[in-house]
């Protein structure tokens, strides 16, 4: 494969970039076959080093979402980066998606709880309709609703931590995948 030919084929993969983004990875690209041919690197040598272009075009298309979504974390930014690097292996499912799936149930449990909590004096209300278990309970009710809230602005605070482990750790294992 010649160099021209690579770097189309990695035009084509890296389509679904902005063309912004997909100008400046074709540009770094270009460089670097520029700099090892300065080198003395054979075309060839250097398309062995860099790869197949589908692959390489799937780690700049990871890159690309673990950027996105550090900039605004949410949970579908979060999701898109960690599919794009779970797309870099099969290794990648069993180290990044696996130990996603099980925080994220884990943050949806917590969530549960909390909403459980703020609920439960309805709950309460329900199964005691006189007025004078009403009035006794009050302060278990108000205390579950209270319990409930914090427990929900706790949660609210760890998923925006989560949030960013999440994206170090992707950065990371990208870091990792590049070295080997």
């Amino acid at each position: 494969m010649k160099k021209e030919t690579y770097l189309n084929e990695l035009s084509q993969y890296l389509k679904s970039l902005p063309p912004d983004e997909r100008a400046e990875a074709m540009a770094d690209y270009r460089e670097h076959f520029e700099m090892a041919e300065l080198n003395g690197r054979s075309e060839e040598e250097i398309i062995s080093r860099l790869g197949e272009p589908q692959l390489v075009a799937r780690a700049v298309l990871a890159q690309f979402q673990i950027r996105l979504a550090g900039n605004s974390p949410s949970l579908a930014s979060v999701t898109k980066a960690v599919l794009a690097t779970v797309s870099l292996g099969l290794f990648n499912l069993v180290i990044v998606l696996i130990p996603f799936a099980a925080s994220l149930a884990v943050l949806a449990g917590l969530f549960g709880i909390a909403l459980f909590l703020m609920i439960s004096p309805l709950l309460l209300i329900m199964q005691h309709p006189i007025l004078t278990v009403i009035i006794s309970d009050f302060f278990l009710m108000l205390g579950l609703v209270g319990t409930g809230l914090l427990l929900l602005v706790e949660t609210i605070q760890l998923t925006r931590l989560y949030y960013h482990l999440v994206i170090r750790y992707l950065k990371y294992n990208l870091k990792m995948m590049r070295r080997e």
